[in-house]
């Protein structure tokens, strides 16, 4: 091989660099330091060949020697040259103008024009045929064919999942049963981060006979669907409705305009829903799935809907012919005890207490879960036993301002209870809570036998008041509520609506 093609060599790989440094500048980003690393080395090898093969002081090199050297420097150039042109097209197509090149097969026409290169180089300089050898290894051909079948399969698998792009990384997807996000591809195999984060590697030829389902494709916006089986003794209307409050209560999921709860089957004596909503980001597949059985289980409950055993298992025991009587007794016990320890119910005998704690309804809530909504319709009172809620007013330029805290013992939508007024505020259960609702006829009804609780009733109303209208002092927009035209007047009113004299 002359001198001048390494030195020519050399030249080019050092222009390449020079070049490929200028737009590193004017695009603002860094060169690889594999690139300046195979750029210096370069540069030192060929330099110290030129002043090896012309100083006279060192031993005279063979010539097949003095080949082998300027062919190693000539390959190490073209090298760093092809890195150079490579990392130069993926920075100005791939990065900067998002089209899709495959890295592989920049890799792969690297590896194939340094091949030929070297094919080329024995051919010339070294003088060997390489048709006869290439006839005379036969059976060694043979041999790397069979043992290279997978790996060159897998090659060919990559360049036309490249080309057909079903997928790339950071994608979620679903192959031969495997749910993961795509972390790297490659020419040879597919590497998947499970939700458990697990590191999958599937081969290229594996991916391509297999079923691909992209949830990225063509957007994040996806449908889910929750399926629960309950007995068919409940009406579907009822089912369906109470399916759907449960997940408009939830801010962040939004039910599909369409499917939303929908009849599945029917079989056996039981009935299986679906219910459908939106999913902005797959990635939250699981969490946002738990919010909404979560609400859904609770919603259910609270309608008196209850989801069977999946087994179908029939339970045998012995148990007394009035127990659902004594389970009832037992919970308007508790109820009882609850309101009795109030101090704006102490004026109500314990005769009194267990006529109201008759009529009274028991509820759980979850946590976020919003029991009243500002604005709304509703005549009943709701007694906090355990837990806690967040209070909310809008304010005048619609926000929602936190404004209060209430705790077991407290109570709320007592304004909708005496008056029939829309709810003042929103709350949401801070925790898992429990409550009693009196509703306006059981309340009505005690009042009636006793009007002067209503004067006790009051009193407790308005310290509760000021306690609530010092917490809405923080925000000006707010407009601190008040009994509306003096005590007397507000006593007035309550007895109009729920009829007492």
């Amino acid at each position: 091989m002359p001198l001048a093609w390494m030195v020519n060599a050399v030249w080019v790989a050092i222009t390449a660099v020079l070049v490929v440094t200028l737009f590193s500048r004017l695009l603002k980003t860094k060169l690889p330091l594999g690139l300046i690393g195979a750029a210096l080395l370069t540069v030192v090898l060929g330099q110290g060949l030129i002043l090896w093969f012309y100083n006279p002081n060192v031993p005279i090199l063979s010539t097949t020697q003095r080949n082998i050297w300027l062919a190693i420097a000539f390959f190490m150039a073209l090298s760093t040259t092809l890195r150079a042109i490579k990392w130069l097209l993926l920075e100005l197509l791939v990065n900067r103008r998002g089209i899709k090149i495959p890295p592989f097969l920049l890799d792969i026409s690297e590896w194939f024009v340094l091949l030929i290169v070297i094919f080329i180089t024995i051919r010339l300089v070294f003088g060997v045929e390489l048709t006869g050898l290439l006839v005379t290894s036969t059976v060694a051909s043979a041999i790397i064919g069979l043992a290279l079948q997978d790996t060159l399969g897998n090659l060919i698998s990559g360049i036309s999942l490249q080309i057909e792009a079903p997928f790339s990384v950071d994608d979620w997807v679903e192959i031969d049963g495997i749910e993961g996000i795509i972390v790297r591809q490659n020419w040879r195999t597919l590497t998947l981060l499970t939700r458990e984060d697990h590191r999958v590697m599937l081969t290229n030829s594996t991916v391509a006979k297999s079923k691909i389902i992209n949830y990225s494709r063509p957007t994040n916006h996806q449908i889910q669907t929750v399926y629960l089986t309950l007995s068919e003794s409940y009406s579907p209307n009822l089912v369906k409705g109470t399916l759907v409050d449960s997940v408009q209560s939830l801010d962040d999921v939004k039910l599909h305009p369409r499917l939303r709860s929908h009849v599945v089957s029917m079989q056996d004596g039981c009935v299986t829903y679906g219910l459908s909503y939106w999913l902005e980001d797959y990635s939250d597949k699981i969490i946002v799935r738990d919010k909404v059985l979560t609400r859904a289980w609770f919603n259910l409950h609270r309608a008196g809907i209850h989801i069977p055993d999946p087994t179908g298992n029939f339970k045998v025991s012995m148990i007394p012919a009035d127990l659902a009587e004594q389970n009832r007794q037992a919970e308007r016990q508790k109820i009882f005890a609850t309101m009795r320890a109030l101090d704006w119910l102490n004026g109500l005998n314990d005769s009194q207490l267990h006529q109201l704690a008759e009529h009274t309804a028991v509820a759980t809530y979850t946590t976020g879960e919003q029991l009243v909504k500002q604005g709304e319709s509703g005549d009943s009172l709701f007694i906090i036993t355990r837990g806690s809620v967040s209070v909310y007013v809008r304010s005048v330029d619609g926000r929602s301002v936190y404004a209060n805290q209430l705790h077991a013992g407290d109570f709320f939508g007592e304004m909708s209870l005496l008056t029939g007024e829309a709810r003042a505020a929103s709350i949401r259960a801070d925790e898992e809570t429990d409550v009693i609702i009196i509703n306006k006829e059981a309340f009505a009804n005690v009042l009636t036998q006793d009007p002067t609780i209503l004067e006790r009733f009051v009193t407790a109303l308005e310290r509760r008041q000021e306690g609530l209208s010092q917490s809405l002092q923080q925000d000006s927009a707010l407009q601190r509520q008040e009994l509306e035209n003096g005590r007397d007047a507000f006593i007035q009113r309550i007895r109009r609506y729920l009829r007492v004299p």
